[in-house]
């Protein structure tokens, strides 16, 4: 009897703090914005269309910020030359806006150049909506055109999204996306990057407006320690269309563009 009066003792203790355990994690302020410092390395093509590569070891400097208690401004996210912010997310779709700085291209970056215009290094705004599906699969579009000349150089990217996204603490997140996308340019942006002019080295060579390449990319964001984390991401293009057709691409350079991102990430503030 004494053993089952001891067990009963227990289990209503057990029964009157349990909830108050509970709201004390539930009722525990979360912390929506982090900043985040390191470093890693990127390897790309040396300009779109080439194929010369360029390695890169860089430092970064990230801030991310999300709420999910909210449907309007509930996310930035500023990951060295990209940086996005959700204006509305719902169940069903989400839209934002986005800001990239493009590297542009010189002459110096490659021998094929040397007959062609640089092209200046910049930055580009634009919008991104996403379609929600079932099964974590969704549909997204992206249009960017340059902060100094806007609406006359155009891009866009039209995708299907695979994401897995599984929180591992209370404030961590592991994210894996992998996209195939189609990628779409208008004529000045076309003639831009793989126009050539008729000389000694290239024949004519004027691109219309177009869809000019197809590629896959997988982007993961994992935590490591409750500080670290490391963001990877591998892509796979391949230019085709007026794209693929251009003597800069086609006798100088390669339709198969390849690049890969290994970041390091350290969150030493959140609030």
């Amino acid at each position: 009897m004494r053993l089952f009066s001891n067990l009963f003792v227990f289990l209503a203790l057990l029964l009157i703090t349990f909830p108050v355990f509970a709201e004390d994690e539930d009722s525990k302020p979360k912390k929506n914005s982090s900043v985040y410092i390191g470093g890693g390395f990127v390897s790309k093509q040396t300009y779109l269309g080439s194929s010369s590569r360029r390695f890169i070891w860089t430092p970064v400097a990230a801030f991310k910020y999300h709420n999910q208690d909210k449907n309007y401004f509930n996310s930035f996210e500023f990951y060295g030359p990209s940086a996005s912010l959700g204006l509305i997310d719902k169940n069903s779709f989400s839209f934002g806006l986005i800001w990239e700085y493009d590297f542009g291209r010189q002459r110096g970056d490659d021998n094929s150049l040397f007959t062609l215009e640089e092209i200046d290094p910049g930055h580009e705004v634009g919008l991104d909506f996403e379609y929600k599906l079932p099964h974590n699969f969704s549909l997204s579009t992206s249009m960017l055109t340059a902060v100094d000349d806007p609406g006359d150089s155009i891009t866009a990217d039209f995708s299907l999204n695979y994401t897995k996204s599984v929180w591992i603490t209370f404030e961590q997140r592991f994210v894996n996306k992998t996209s195939l996308s189609y990628q779409y340019g208008n004529s000045e942006w076309m003639d831009t990057w793989f126009g050539t002019p008729i000389n000694a080295k290239y024949n004519s060579h004027t691109p219309g407006s177009g869809f000019y390449g197809i590629s896959i990319m997988n982007n993961l964001v994992s935590p490591i320690t409750d500080r670290v984390a490391i963001l990877i991401n591998a892509e796979y293009q391949r230019l085709m269309g007026d794209a693929g057709d251009s003597p800069l691409v086609d006798k100088q350079g390669s339709p198969n563009q390849y690049s890969l991102m290994v970041m390091g990430l350290f969150k030493f503030y959140s609030f």
